[in-house]
């Protein structure tokens, strides 16, 4: 039922063909593997003056396998270059003795931290020499980040006087010698200037003179970046934008269009002025402001490092005895303002800038920023983002 099909002459030839190449490729392989491998022990021979073939051919005359020159590769394993992430130095070392200079003139006059403790108040704090700090870093941070309250933290535990870019009572100095006179922005006589960097401002608007870098220059990368949760910074930017640095806008403040707006440029603010400190810094570093609120006395001695400074274990006591002791602690006013303002489209604004933020931190190898202690930033089931 079924026939063979027979073949023709010319398809015998063919195959015999193919069968006698393969065989005959696959022996000269083998002759060529041993040929490979006489020609780099000769090779070596020449550069190291030895008889490498009578090392290595075994009493049978074969040469050991080694890898086959067909197959090898020779070029190596392709390797991807890895970028070590670029760290962030501590200022460099400064003492700072204040019992040296007791001029009344540059002694402050008045440090609500200490409160009425008597134990405390014979610390005081002071205005360095004119030039004694040539190179001032800034304390920077995004408005409503909690840098008047560092600010005053740092001028308890380290003695000495924190002024600001803006002029006005942050530059306005009280002395017990009960004179007042402004600190000039480039007197060289404090350890930290505050500032908001609002120049990228001019960035975020796309106006001519806009320089992303320009405060970072102006400071020479040098600094400390604070950063809080932006939910948090941003509702208390917009209570400072309605009653200055203590209490609370009203409700209707957080809704509307203008609201919108303003939540719109503060997220892109939020993450801008992040973004270009945390990739330019080259001395000081990074303080998140809900591991300062947390663990305030190891935070404080992290940042004494980054400043290069030493400190008086009683005088930190009395500093984390007052924490809580600040004029500029905005009044709670809950009654009167949303809990939670942010709506949908714009929380997750606020979550995508977040990602970006951490992102960039991670560039630097850096810690990421501590979510885990964000208010708000789980409530945000809209867009896939879990609840």
């Amino acid at each position: 039922m079924f026939h063979r099909r027979r073949l023709s002459v010319l398809q015998y030839v063919l195959l015999g063909i193919f069968f006698g190449s393969s065989f005959y490729l696959w022996t000269n392989r083998m002759n060529l593997n041993r040929r490979f491998a006489i020609q780099l022990l000769q090779t070596k021979e020449m550069e190291e003056g030895t008889n490498a073939i009578e090392e290595l051919i075994d009493e049978n005359n074969n040469v050991p396998p080694i890898v086959d020159p067909l197959s090898a590769n020779l070029c190596g394993e392709a390797t991807i270059p890895t970028v070590e992430p670029v760290g962030i130095e501590p200022f460099p070392e400064f003492k700072f003795d204040s019992d040296v200079d007791v001029d009344l003139n540059r002694t402050l006059d008045w440090l609500d931290l200490w409160n009425d403790d008597v134990n405390c108040t014979k610390y005081e704090s002071r205005v360095l020499k004119p030039g004694s700090y040539p190179q001032v870093g800034a304390l920077v941070s995004f408005p409503g980040s909690g840098n008047s309250w560092l600010r005053m933290l740092l001028v308890g535990v380290t003695g000495m006087f924190i002024s600001s870019v803006y002029a006005g009572d942050d530059t306005q100095f009280k002395s017990k010698a009960n004179t007042s006179y402004q600190i000039p922005v480039d007197c060289g006589c404090t350890l930290l200037q505050k500032t908001h960097d609002f120049s990228l401002d001019a960035v975020l608007y796309s106006l001519p003179e806009a320089n992303r870098t320009k405060t970072l220059e102006e400071f020479n990368g040098k600094g400390i970046l604070i950063i809080r949760n932006p939910f948090k910074a941003i509702r208390s930017y917009r209570n400072f934008d309605f009653t200055g640095m203590v209490g609370a806008a009203p409700e209707s403040a957080f809704s509307g269009t203008e609201w919108d707006n303003f939540v719109s440029r503060s997220v892109a603010g939020w993450e801008t002025l992040a973004t270009v400190w945390i990739r330019g810094l080259k001395q000081g570093g990074i303080i998140y402001y809900e591991r300062l609120h947390r663990e305030t006395r190891s935070e404080l001695k992290r940042l004494l490092k980054m400043l290069g400074l030493g400190y008086d274990k009683e005088r930190l006591e009395c500093v984390l005895r007052h924490t809580a002791d600040n004029s500029f602690k905005r009044e709670s006013n809950q009654t009167a303002q949303t809990e939670f303002p942010y709506t949908a489209s714009q929380r997750l604004l606020i979550h995508k800038a977040i990602e970006s933020v951490q992102l960039v931190l991670k560039e630097r190898g850096l810690d990421p920023l501590p979510t885990q202690y964000y208010d708000f930033f789980n409530i945000t089931p809209e867009y896939g983002i879990p609840s």
